[in-house]
């Protein structure tokens, strides 16, 4: 599996040192030197499965960030990590308050750097549960996690069920009827011309995963490998 994990740091060197160590570690990693950048990734929709905050940015702190992260539904229960020079126990407080899962003081080592990234998304993303899957094509239910050729796949909930009932029911043709009630518990007026609206949206999501999703005309829709 690929993380994601977004770093926003102001000393240009050091954030090409994080960058460089956690890619070499698998982590696909997007770097910047300022909150603002940060917020138009945000604005974009891409979701890192952490986020590594420096304190003490130019305009924008590191503490109002994190409020605006927290503060955002789709945002929120992902992890961050402060990195400070700032090492008074009322502004290690201050970051736990707002949310922080870690607050590493300025200079640290690598090593134990990377050490905390990994047990932070080993406490956040357990490799264990429930796993859906056909070809190169996986989800995690209980983590609301979908991957092709482990890369992630960022699905709203309504294209999430539907593609966990058809997963759920891996070469059986499942009705459009059957996936309209699917929709029902999103509180929409789901309609045949709703689902195959969802499963055009999901396949191009999936990108060639998306083969997998067969239609079945006149009934409604399988997923095979086949």
């Amino acid at each position: 599996m690929e993380y994601v994990i977004a770093v926003v740091e102001d000393d240009p060197d050091l954030l090409e040192v994080l960058e460089y160590n956690l890619q070499k570690e698998g982590y696909r990693v997007f770097p910047f030197e300022r909150g603002e950048q940060f917020l138009q990734f945000m604005s974009e929709g891409v979701k890192p499965h952490l986020i590594v905050l420096d304190v003490m940015l130019p305009g924008m702190s590191g503490f109002r960030l994190a409020e605006i992260i927290k503060g955002n539904e789709a945002y929120r229960d992902i992890p961050v990590v402060f990195l400070t020079a700032k090492t008074l126990e009322e502004d290690r407080l201050k970051g736990f308050d707002l949310g922080a899962d870690d607050y590493i003081p300025k200079p640290f080592s690598v090593r134990e750097f990377l050490a905390r990234i990994r047990a932070i998304l080993r406490r956040y993303y357990p490799q264990t549960g429930k796993v859906l899957e056909v070809g190169d094509l996986k989800m995690y239910p209980e983590r609301f996690e979908v991957l092709c050729r482990d890369k992630r796949v960022e699905l709203t909930r309504a294209e999430f069920k539907i593609l966990q009932t058809l997963l759920e029911r891996k070469g059986e043709v499942v009705k459009r009827s059957t996936l309209m009630d699917a929709l029902a518990p999103f509180g929409r007026e789901a309609t045949s011309r709703t689902v195959d609206v969802h499963i055009t949206k999901i396949r191009k999501k999936l990108g060639r995963c998306g083969e997998y999703i067969k239609t079945v005309r006149g009934v409604g829709y399988k997923v095979s490998n086949e």
